[in-house]
């Protein structure tokens, strides 16, 4: 095994597998994609990135069960059985592998707050020739306010053929487009903020085509998404604007990270790529130390009790660092500190009375040249994770100040930082802090809304500002994201019929209300769809120039850039 070449986390999802069999992995499925058989005959399968030669040819290892899902680039997705990894990581022309994680959601007055209707009405602009691609839980065909207008449905969910970014999921259209149903509802809200047609809640491109990737939200299969639906729209002979309203933090936070990259270098002129900030504004996941040079730190992080079957914690510092890890759980137990180690495996693990520890520390990441830690915590045999005040301590063995910056993962926000470790910005992670994305912070336009049953509904959000649940910037390399904000709290839009909707959410049968960036994401989304009729060669570049120049903080210059707003709430008026 070339332990060098696997990224943190996938060597500590192997190092399991190896140890403990399938059992060990049922953990791991979200974070670190790994699929389950559905059969006991078959392997466990792992989708991963591969970082490789940009001509490197893979054919020969379909006889170990590796699929390789591109011929040619810098960067692939790949499935393969778990068991197999090791002869994934012995190829000469790979230098990286890093696994997909699956992604969450970012979950009407809105378009009088950014004067829409006037530029509507001033450019006569519908989105009628553009594309829009949302990859999300999927959509409701059935939906009058999407009638005539979905071209394809590529539902990654279920078995099939698969398409030529894939061979998994089966692609529909015409007929067949209703196979693929969105019993998640977040997918057809979403479309219908971005494209949506109807007299009283229509979206903003009303006229533009929909290309929808129903996805697992797995960020390797997102990524074939977006490829695809540039290759459905350049074969149209047609400019397309992509919506992600996903997000997740097992990333260096600085657009270095794998799906990030594949943005950047798929986006161009007339392929855009929009995507929501995040909604982790309120919760203490980020966690920063300076430790300065022949010093330790000791950072905080509060576990529930009974509540978490394992604990992950994310760390990046620069490579003038020099960092040694320590974990010390709530009963005062402690491992020793851990070195970087660039020989054999980086990863160690540590039986403490009361929890099971792993550390990896490996050499710096090719992505970025940083270094990245990851720590994974256990209960003893089938106990919970011990609840109670958890210590990440680190030692600079470095002369110089290091600054540490660490995310921890799990999917409730459960586990958070404490005391002086709280770092309330670096929150946008991949795919939001691609340096071509448009990425969009959420503004509340309404704190309230009459459900179907004529009940009185509040958010409890301030009216007329940012937010306060949208996640702020910037990112870890200082790089200033989001670039903007847009309504995203309390907004009406399309009903999934297949959606067991809670009907405090409802405003008809056919409209419901949801808040998040999910929700101001694809409002850009559509706009940026305006945007591309009227100039089809607009590249991400000048559409990010145009938005920010077009956008304000209250009661600040034009240009001031604020972590939370971005440069502001886009005024589409002047566009």
């Amino acid at each position: 095994m070339r332990y060098d070449k696997l990224s943190p986390g996938l060597l500590l999802a192997f190092q399991d597998f190896v140890s403990e069999g399938e059992a060990a992995l049922i953990t791991h499925r979200r974070s670190l994609g790994i699929i389950a058989p559905k059969s006991v005959i078959k392997p466990t399968k792992s989708m991963v990135f591969i970082y490789c030669e940009h001509d490197a040819d893979f054919s020969h290892l379909s006889q170990y069960g590796i699929e390789i899902n591109q011929n040619f680039g810098n960067i692939r997705t790949a499935f393969l059985p778990i068991e197999n990894l090791e002869v994934l990581s012995e190829e000469a022309a790979i230098q990286r592998i890093k696994p997909s994680r699956k992604l969450k959601l970012r979950m009407n007055s809105a378009p009088q707050a950014v004067q829409l209707s006037n530029f509507q009405e001033k450019t006569g602009l519908t989105g009628k020739g553009v594309i829009i691609g949302i990859i999300d839980t999927g959509i409701d065909v059935k939906h009058p306010a999407f009638t005539g207008r979905i071209l394809r449905v590529w539902d990654q969910t279920i078995p099939g053929p698969g398409v030529h970014e894939g061979r998994y999921g089966a692609e529909f259209a015409g007929e067949q487009l209703c196979i693929s149903q969105d019993t998640e509802g977040h997918g057809t809200h979403v479309a219908g903020i971005a494209a949506g047609a109807d007299a009283v809640y229509g979206g903003v491109a009303p006229e533009a085509k929909l290309v929808i990737i129903k996805s697992d939200l797995q960020d390797t299969h997102i990524a074939d998404a977006i490829r695809y639906i540039f290759r459905v729209a350049g074969e149209l002979g047609r400019p397309a604007v992509v919506n992600l309203s996903v997000g997740g933090h097992a990333d260096a936070h600085d657009g270095s990270d794998s799906l990030s990259q594949i943005i950047d270098a798929e986006s161009g002129a007339g392929r855009i790529v929009c995507c929501a900030a995040g909604n982790e504004g309120n919760d203490n996941i980020h966690g920063q130390a300076n430790i300065p040079g022949g010093r330790s730190r000791g950072m905080r992080f509060h576990v529930p009790l009974n509540q978490i079957g394992m604990v992950w914690l994310n760390a990046w510092y620069a490579n003038s660092g020099q960092l040694e890890v320590s974990v010390r759980s709530p009963n005062g137990f402690v491992t020793p500190y851990q070195k970087i180690m660039t020989q054999g495996n980086p990863a160690q693990s540590y039986d403490l009375p009361d929890s099971q520890v792993e550390i990896v520390t490996p050499g710096p990441d090719l992505a970025n040249g940083d270094y990245n830690f990851f720590v994974q915590i256990r209960g003893r045999g089938r106990s919970l994770v011990q609840g109670g005040v958890w210590q990440l301590r680190v030692r600079n063995t470095a002369a110089s100040d290091t600054i540490l910056d660490v995310w921890t993962l799990d999917d409730t926000s459960s586990v958070f930082f404490t005391g002086k470790s709280v770092k309330d910005a670096v929150k946008i992670g991949s795919p939001g802090c691609a340096s071509s994305a448009v990425t969009v912070a959420a503004y509340t336009t309404k704190v309230k809304y009459e459900d179907i049953d004529r009940h009185i509904r509040e958010m409890g959000l301030e009216l007329n500002t940012i937010s306060d649940f949208s996640s702020e910037g910037p990112l870890r390399n200082h790089a200033q994201k989001p670039d903007i904000a847009a309504p995203g709290a309390m907004i009406v839009s399309t009903l999934s019929s297949n959606y067991n909707c809670d009907r405090s959410m409802m405003i008809n049968s056919q409209f419901v209300v949801m808040s998040g960036t999910s929700m101001a994401a694809p409002f850009v989304t559509g706009l940026i769809a305006l945007l591309l009729q009227r100039d089809p060669n607009l590249d991400p570049t000048t559409v990010k120039a145009l938005l920010r120049e077009n956008s304000s903080i209250p009661g600040k210059l034009p240009g001031t850039f604020d972590p939370k707003w971005g440069f502001g709430l886009i005024n589409t008026d002047r566009l």
